[in-house]
């Protein structure tokens, strides 16, 4: 597990996931979407990196957040936390904030990439308005930029989310605060992974 990303060509989906310190939620957020993907065997397809707003540059994954991602099958050795820089928000095709707070820094580091950036409640949120139809493209990378544009566009159009489209920070607190964050995590990312996977919806 690391906090950088490999170099992307047009057939791959850069996603990065901000948060204060990178050292709990958007590590978690990136861990869990990397799984994610080596589920749907997308591993190639979609480079999931994460930064902080105030990153603890160089520390490790806290040890909560670890512990979470263990218990799902993730990886936690070889983390290294990074502030979040212009230069990592404009290689992003999509950057996923733990609050609002951390979308409003990053569109203000870097105006330009303010179409793609979004909390990870307020693009599942968005998602759900998209009808499957309207996105295109064959590959991976094709139709996750075709959702983040539908996405961006529904935000113009549609009624402005709840105040809670943030997703709490458990650094410090009890184990259960950390299960909670890590399911929070990955209900907001649910279906904007199905849609870009092109993965089956769950039974009912």
């Amino acid at each position: 597990m690391t906090g950088g990303d490999s170099p992307t060509g047009p057939e791959r989906f850069q996603l990065l996931f901000v948060c204060t310190a990178n050292i709990c939620r958007s590590p978690m957020a990136a861990e869990l979407t990397r799984l994610r993907c080596e589920a749907a065997a997308r591993s190639g397809d979609v480079i999931v990196g994460s930064a902080g707003t105030h990153g603890h540059d160089g520390a490790g994954i806290d040890p909560g957040a670890a512990a979470v991602l263990r218990l799902r099958g993730g990886r936690t050795t070889g983390f290294s936390a990074r502030t979040l820089t212009e230069s990592l928000l404009a290689a992003a095709d999509l950057v996923l904030t733990a609050e609002r707070r951390h979308r409003a820094a990053a569109a203000a580091l870097h105006p330009r990439s303010h179409a793609r950036v979004f909390t990870i409640l307020e693009f599942a949120r968005l998602t759900r308005q998209v009808p499957p139809d309207r996105l295109s493209g064959e590959s991976v990378a094709a139709r996750a930029r075709s959702l983040v544009r539908e996405a961006a566009r529904m935000r113009g159009t549609c009624p402005p989310g709840p105040p809670d489209e943030d997703i709490a920070d458990p650094y410090r607190g009890p184990a259960e605060g950390y299960h909670a964050c890590a399911a929070a995590i990955e209900e907001g990312l649910d279906l904007p992974l199905r849609r870009i996977l092109s993965e089956p919806p769950p039974p009912r």
